[in-house]
């Protein structure tokens, strides 16, 4: 590794001569003397040894297309009216700002709380399934709303009423609508919120039973790539993380099943095809080689909160990473760590032990490192130091603005900015972490 630090004390020395003139600009040395491509962390493993074997695979894979499902085997709701007035409650008692920067006032949530008629809740049970990528709101609003604009820890992007992404051709189970008609409240597997009516389509018995008969699903494994039907018609963007029946398999594509809403609103299946350079039959097989090639096409993106933009915050990286694996992970970054696979809490260990026992017992690519607001992916140590690879937004300072911002999907050590001035070292991410957590067993 020491020639890593003559590499970064060289651009360093480079950047200081073309930007010292300006007095804020300041380098994290992590990002210039870690080389951010996954390929080179696979020297120290077996590439191709397969972590799953492939019938447990197989297994895992089934439990997963019925999760996958499970939205349309649903009878009832299981997001209490409780639990949604909670959410306006929570607007209703907290000072935000909207995209002008300016105070809301209370006629905002007033319009909003009895356009969703929680009286009435739940007044609209149907199966449905999203016909195009989209946003799950807390509110059925598509106006943000902020806690405040003092510095980098709050203001944009954090939008409080972005609950998450979720992408086209996915089963969802409507519970509400609201009273206008154009907002629908739905129960995902992963996750629940207001979508726009526009972006769903109601799936009736024939289209499920269609949707459900194929026994093979394909796995996106490239971002921003178009979906078509197989008679050209675009229908949307892919990403990682997506998944679609399999139909048919050709040399260089498959055939996918996908769907368009009719006049009424319902879903018919259509027929799709997508590029072998863009999917994959699931489960593509557990190894580091296939992890670090999804890594590769991940890392350096801009950071998205709750996936706005269709961006991704930590713990949509993770979850979308290891999709196409068919390993199921919750949304958020506390269940992916308690639920995700085998947890250890390192809470009451000093930092030293921390690093110690994760080198020990990790397994690159396949292990998940965890404090409470972000989750990160252990990819291998170099010269004792943990090496990770995380979606942040950025480092703790104890300046005015709070935050050294990076904003992007990087690899990284755990003691990422401890060189920097103003970093906050109470907060450094090796003193914080409090779990870990093995995401598959160690076959024999």
């Amino acid at each position: 590794m020491k020639h890593k630090h003559i590499i970064a004390c060289i651009s360093i020395c480079i950047f200081v001569l073309l930007y010292g003139c300006k007095t804020n600009e300041f380098i994290v040395g992590d990002l210039v003397e870690l080389t951010q491509n996954h390929q080179s962390y696979l020297e120290k493993t077996n590439p191709k040894k397969n972590f799953i074997p492939y019938k447990h695979h197989k297994i895992l894979t089934k439990e997963y297309k019925k999760k996958f499902f499970s939205p349309w085997n649903a009878v009832k709701h299981s997001v209490s009216k409780k639990r949604i007035a909670k959410d306006i409650k929570r607007f209703k008692s907290k000072t935000g700002y909207g995209e002008n920067k300016q105070k809301l006032n209370k006629k905002w949530i007033t319009k909003i709380e009895k356009n969703i008629n929680l009286s009435q809740y739940p007044n609209y049970k149907r199966k449905a399934i999203t016909i195009s990528n989209t946003n799950i709101r807390l509110l059925p609003t598509h106006k943000p709303h902020f806690s405040k604009f003092s510095d980098n820890s709050n203001g944009f992007p954090f939008d409080n009423l972005q609950n998450s992404t979720i992408g086209a051709n996915t089963p969802i189970y409507i519970t509400h609508i609201s009273k206008d008609n154009a907002w629908v409240l739905v129960e995902t597997a992963f996750v629940y919120g207001w979508i726009p009516i526009r972006d769903i389509a109601y799936a009736g018995p024939k289209f499920v039973k269609e949707f459900k008969r194929h026994s093979s699903l394909v796995a996106a494994t490239s971002d921003d790539f178009p979906v078509k039907t197989v008679e050209g018609t675009y229908l949307y963007q892919g990403n990682i993380g997506m998944v679609f029946p399999l139909v048919k398999e050709f040399k260089h594509s498959y055939r996918i099943l996908t769907c368009m809403a009719n006049n009424k609103r319902y879903a018919y299946a259509k027929t799709g095809s997508i590029s072998k350079k863009n999917s994959a039959k699931m489960p593509l097989r557990l190894n580091t080689k296939n992890i670090a090639f999804l890594c590769n096409k991940l890392i350096d993106q801009p950071y998205g909160w709750g996936g706005l933009y269709n961006n991704r915050d930590c713990s949509a990286m993770i979850r979308d990473l290891f999709t196409p694996f068919s390993i199921w992970l919750p949304r958020n970054s506390k269940s992916q760590a308690k639920l995700g696979g085998l947890f250890f809490d390192l809470a009451s260990m000093t930092d030293k032990e921390k690093e110690d026992f994760i080198n020990k017992n990790g397994i690159p690519y396949l292990t998940l490192l965890w404090f409470p607001g972000h989750i990160m992916l252990y990819i291998g140590e170099e010269e004792n130091d943990s090496i990770i690879f995380h979606n942040i937004w950025g480092i703790r300072t104890k300046d005015k603005q709070k935050r050294h911002i990076i904003g992007k999907s990087v690899i990284t050590s755990l003691k990422l900015g401890s060189e920097l001035k103003h970093a906050d070292k109470n907060y450094n991410l090796l003193n914080r972490v409090s779990g870990m957590t093995l995401l598959v067993p160690r076959y024999k």
